[in-house]
């Protein structure tokens, strides 16, 4: 799993204490949230469709490792 799956997924899940621990900063993590917000109340404008697909697979690829490394 890339690095940008898990921030997306710690940005979907709202885990701020973790986002912050992965970027550094209060303040990064904090512009990831709300750039993922927009993103994701934008979903049916055109100009974000492709870039939420991007992070709809993003998630499915944390689940799966997520999985894996369960069993």
């Amino acid at each position: 799993m890339g690095k940008m799956s898990w921030i997306s997924y710690l940005c979907e899940t709202g885990n701020r204490k973790a986002l912050v621990e992965e970027v550094g900063s209060v303040e990064t993590a904090n512009e990831f949230l709300e750039a993922h917000s927009i993103m994701r109340n934008n979903k049916d404008n055109p100009a974000y469709q492709k870039l939420n697909d991007i992070h709809d697979e993003m998630q499915k690829e944390v689940m799966n490792e997520r999985i894996v490394s369960n069993d």
